[in-house]
């Protein structure tokens, strides 16, 4: 859903300031796939991901790879310093062929259609310090619904990982197989959006949660939905 002005600068200021940065774990690779996102919004989500408070600070642990699955301006990612890559179409087949290219232990999901609060990264990658963690998830922010759904929300997001933001370590990913690419083939046969989220956040889940603990960070992404609110605009 669109993304409200006033709402999604509340969230931004929530997750902007947690403290000073952690030191992550280990290395680290932002993983961001792409189809026909508007160069608006994929400049802001980009950026958003670029301007994360740990990786700023402590820029030798971390790598960022956008995966441009066709009609997208793959100068925008080069200008803000990632790797690109280019895969078929897919958004399945895009996060495998960039979790495959990472050089990092930890692998980050992010979308270019959404937007990231300067400290989100950082909460994301604290529960790793913990060996028994293989994942951790994060919510979306709801706008003015936001403290009707609160509970739910984290009751929902807690039976997943979240395709919009999430961390899983590289070795567990394999581990698990993967996902099975064969989602994307069905999803563009029924464009149903279902078919997706039941593999990319809830098999994908299941399977890492045979591994260790999949943690939930109450940090939420901002959803663009095809809409860059005015507050954010450079």
């Amino acid at each position: 859903m669109a993304a409200n002005s006033a709402a999604a600068l509340g969230s931004y200021r929530r997750v902007s300031s947690p403290g000073e940065p952690v030191r992550p774990p280990s290395t680290v690779s932002i993983v961001v796939p792409a189809w026909r996102e508007p160069d608006e919004l994929l400049e802001a989500s980009l950026s958003s991901l670029r301007e994360q408070t740990v990786a700023r600070r402590y820029p030798e642990l971390f790598e960022f790879i956008f995966v441009g699955c066709g009609g997208v301006d793959l100068g925008i990612p080069s200008r803000h310093g990632y790797r690109v890559l280019c895969a078929p179409r897919g958004k399945l087949r895009a996060r495998h062929l960039g979790t495959c290219a990472a050089s990092g232990e930890i692998v980050v999901a992010a979308d270019a259609d959404s937007l990231y609060p300067p400290g989100w990264l950082d909460l994301m990658l604290r529960p790793f310090h913990d060996p028994a963690v293989v994942a951790t998830t994060s919510t979306t922010w709801y706008g003015p619904l936001e403290m009707i759904v609160a509970l739910p929300k984290l009751l929902a997001f807690n039976a997943k990982v979240s395709g919009r933001g999430s961390a899983f370590r590289r070795w567990a990913y394999f581990a698990v197989g993967g996902f099975d690419l064969s989602a994307d083939d069905r999803y563009l046969e029924t464009r149903d959006m279902g078919v997706l989220v039941a593999e990319e956040e809830v098999g994908f889940r299941r399977r890492l949660e045979a591994l260790g603990r999949v943690v939930l960070v109450d940090a939420p992404v901002i959803h663009l939905g095809g809409e860059l609110p005015r507050g954010l605009r450079g």
